[in-house]
This record gives C-alpha cells, structure tokens and sequence, in this order.
C-alpha cells in the first residue's frame, strides 16, 4: 500500500512541474522552462540535475538501470524533460545544448521502447517520430 500511495504522489508532483514547464514554453519564458526543468529532474530523480547534465545517453541508461532493469517510467519522464528543456535552449539561441538534449533524450526513449507497454509505447513514438523529423 505505502508503494502505490508513493508512487501515486510521485506521478502528481511530476504532473504539477511538468504543467508548469510546459505553461512557461507557452508563455515564451525559456529561463523559466529551464529551471522548472531542473526542478522536474530533482522530482523524478532525488538527485542533483547538475549530475544528469553532465552524463552521456549512455551514463542516463546507467544510472536508470541500477537494480538491473531499466526504469522505464523515468526514462520516458526524463526524455520528456530534456525535450522540453531543448525547446527552451532553442528559444534562448543556445542550440547547440538542445541538440545534446535531444541527443540524450533520444538514446532514453530507444532504451525504454521495447521494455514498455500500454499508453507509454504510443507517446515514446510520437517522440521519437518527431525527433526523425
């Protein structure tokens, strides 16, 4: 019972800050978009964003995979973020920082695709689909 009460609460915070980025790219407020990208990234992961800035797609893989299996939910999540984090680097003319963004977002999708079932599988291809074009 206490993992799916922490899991439930896990989910709705992500919902809130994920709201809120997606309102600040709405709104054209990129710095803002950063920094509640930050915030979502601390949510989803209870870690420093500044180490998940500073790994590769792959370190991401590795550090999502610690029990041995990839933690799907929160790669998507995470690709999720870095996509709109990329789009808040573009509006700030820092592109060459959203390519990497949705390079690494790019290899958490392609990991966590053929793990993943249900609405999850639909939405991983629509992004990757949209990353291609």
């Amino acid at each position: 019972m206490y993992q799916s009460d922490w899991i439930l609460r896990q989910i709705e915070l992500m919902g809130d800050v994920l709201r809120r980025l997606v309102d600040a790219l709405r709104e054209h407020r990129p710095d803002d978009a950063i920094a509640l990208s930050r915030e979502a990234v601390e949510e989803l992961l209870d870690t420093d964003p500044a180490l998940i800035d500073a790994l590769t797609g792959e370190g991401l893989l590795t550090l999502l995979s610690a029990g041995g299996a990839l933690d799907t939910y929160r790669s998507h999540m995470l690709a999720e973020i870095l996509l709109a984090r990329a789009e808040a680097l573009d509006m700030s003319d820092r592109g060459a920082e959203a390519a990497d963004a949705r390079t690494r977002a790019r290899v958490l999708l392609e990991a966590a695709l053929p793990l993943s079932d249900g609405s999850d599988v639909e939405r991983m291809r629509e992004l990757l689909g949209w990353l291609e074009g």
